[in-house]
């Protein structure tokens, strides 16, 4: 069982270890306990916020020790453990705990989750095929949110983007445009998109895609209210304009040179 394997992977100081934490009568209460502690960490700086932050990770590495197959409480004691190595600096008990939280999260938000973060850890690391197999993975999930989803779509098209695969990118990008929750994101997934076929050597079907977007989003835009303020931003903040430029005049510039290649022969 992944759990068992992977306790020792999520070890702390010997000072925090779970075994020095009693055990409650139940999972919940467990977890519950293990959330106060954590509370403990808000306010605080510098050593004593990283102290609090071990304590807590500790509480919650108690609701792994004692209820290692609580389902949903579990999952959740893992996903949240994660989250704390992740800020403490310590990727590799961050991945031993979001792997429990997708082993024992099955049908919660933190099997999906704990998926991204996986993959997250292994983008940062510059390990992009197993960031790429963990973000698809979340694509699998049943119990992935729409979020989830489009969250695994940007992951997957920026992991292309910057291994320069351009087709692959584009078409995770345009997933993630298809599946927008709202103009904004739109914007932003279409951004990208353009760019990456662009990139790609096809500034005319950026052209296209662009204009058609924005032709979509700009109503929306002229409206009042905070999201229209917000989608005008994204707009402005938009960089496939520029990368369609750059890309038509390559293209002009290579049929240029082509032709008076020709004309010379």
């Amino acid at each position: 069982m992944i759990l068992s394997f992977l306790m020792s992977a999520l070890a702390l100081p010997q000072e925090q270890a779970p075994a020095e934490i009693p055990k409650l009568a139940t999972a919940q209460a467990q977890l519950d306990h293990a959330k106060e502690v954590k509370k403990e960490s808000r306010g605080t700086k510098g050593a004593a916020r990283a102290a609090a932050l071990d304590r807590a990770c500790a509480a919650y590495g108690a609701v792994l020790e004692y209820w290692p197959d609580s389902g949903a409480i579990t999952a959740e004691a893992a996903f949240r453990q994660g989250e704390i190595h992740r800020t403490q600096g310590r990727p590799g008990p961050a991945k031993g705990a979001f792997l429990v939280a997708v082993e024992q999260g099955a049908g919660t938000r933190f099997a999906p989750r704990g998926l991204l973060e996986i993959g997250h850890i292994h983008r940062r690391a510059a390990e992009f095929p197993q960031a790429l197999k963990s973000y698809a993975a979340v694509l699998k999930r049943q119990e992935a949110s729409l979020r989830d989803r489009n969250d695994a779509f940007e992951w997957i098209g920026k992991v292309h983007l910057q291994l320069q695969e351009w087709p692959e990118a584009a078409q995770a990008f345009r997933s993630w445009a298809d599946n927008a929750e709202g103009p904004v994101e739109l914007v932003r997934a279409a951004d990208l998109e353009c760019q990456a076929l662009a990139a790609g050597g096809d500034p005319a079907t950026a052209r296209r895609r662009f204009d058609e977007v924005t032709a979509q989003v700009e109503p929306l835009a002229a409206e009042p209210g905070k999201e229209a303020v917000r989608l005008r931003k994204a707009l402005e903040r938009c960089k496939a304009p520029a990368a369609i430029a750059a890309a038509e005049e390559k293209a002009a510039a290579a049929s240029a040179a082509a032709a008076g290649g020709a004309g010379v022969g």
